[in-house]
């Protein structure tokens, strides 16, 4: 049984952008080539880097202008749990994991 984790963006529009997250650390900005483009003025163009630590996703400030927060909390670094609200200055996002299908029992 496995899971899978995203991002969801949440736009001021009400529109939201989703970001599924794999092995290899992902960077959020608003760099063009950011794995994670978040396209919000106050996001830093190299805002933060989200990585897998053992089955752990952990969300890295780097150093960003504007400040990430995870749950209203300013945060260098954080481990990640489904459900987290993530600010990336204004800009609101947050961390779902989803179950994999439950496996039907033997007959």
């Amino acid at each position: 049984m496995g899971s899978a984790c995203h991002l969801v963006w949440e736009k001021p529009d009400g529109s939201r952008v989703e970001f599924p997250l794999g092995k290899g650390p992902l960077l959020v900005g608003r760099e063009d080539d950011a794995d994670i483009q978040v396209d919000e003025p106050l996001v830093s163009r190299v805002h933060a880097r989200i990585e897998l630590r053992g089955d752990r996703y952990v969300l890295i400030d780097l150093g960003s202008t504007n400040l990430t927060r995870v749950n209203g909390e300013i945060v260098a670094e954080q481990e990640l749990r489904n459900g987290d609200e993530i600010r990336f200055a204004r800009a609101r996002c947050f961390f779902r994991v989803e179950e994999g299908e439950p496996r039907p029992e033997p007959v």
